[in-house]
């Protein structure tokens, strides 16, 4: 619940960051003091996107293209629709894309359904459609889609370590 606070701390914060100039910057730098205040971790504001430096790694908020890291370069990029919104660190990343074709998530989903086919689950239902499973390399990947509003989700992590 903590985390769930803070990131809407810091979405709140982005979104008050509409000025230019010195004014932004100097908006930037309070910002982040108060987030690294709230958060403990170092905290680096670059226009709409936000990257928290802790102990256990790196975490950016507010980037809107597919996420370049070791992890996401092992599941498949969908490529299609208006990615709206990307939680990134190096064990596990969230991609929301809106204005996704139906067609276009089925597509997505038989292809991951094919790559991540250990301990799988999936489910159908009026307005949403789902697929969890893992990958020979034990990556989980969930992919969501909602029928109502034509938005996709895509999460996944790494193994926990032992």
């Amino acid at each position: 619940m903590r985390r769930v606070a803070f990131i809407l701390i810091i979405i709140v914060l982005i979104s008050l960051f509409t000025g230019c100039g010195a004014k932004q910057k100097m908006e930037e730098k309070v910002a982040e003091k108060i987030i690294e205040k709230t958060l403990g971790g170092n905290v680096d504001i670059d226009g709409e996107e936000v990257t928290i430096k802790t102990e256990e790694g790196n975490v950016t908020f507010g980037n809107t293209e597919w996420p370049t890291s070791e992890l996401s370069s092992k599941v498949p990029e969908f490529k299609n629709g208006k990615i709206v919104s990307v939680v990134n660190s190096e064990a596990y990343f969230m991609v929301i894309i809106e204005e996704v074709e139906v067609d276009d998530f089925m597509d997505y989903y038989e292809k991951v359904k094919g790559e991540f086919n250990q301990e799988s689950y999936e489910t159908k239902s009026e307005d949403t459609i789902a697929y969890m499973g893992k990958n020979n390399e034990e990556i989980s990947i969930i992919i969501s889609y909602s029928l109502n509003d034509n938005t996709a989700s895509i999460t996944s992590s790494l193994p926990e370590k032992e």
